[in-house]
């Protein structure tokens, strides 16, 4: 994957993971595995040397 796609994937994980976690509580094992994935991804872009860090909403309102 080039970095303009990791990039974008964590971004979009970012904004699922802020839908869902608006939702109800119905959507905790979405919510868990959105977080799962964009953890994986974030690794991924880690390893390759790829700087991600995007403003988290969510982790600013908590």
């Amino acid at each position: 994957m080039t970095e303009t796609i990791v990039r974008q994937l964590i971004f979009t994980l970012s904004v699922a993971r802020e839908i869902a976690s608006r939702e109800s509580p119905d959507y905790d094992l979405v919510l868990l595995l959105i977080q799962q994935a964009l953890q994986v991804a974030k690794d991924e872009a880690s390893r390759h040397g790829i700087m991600v860090d995007f403003d988290d909403v969510s982790e600013r309102e908590h």
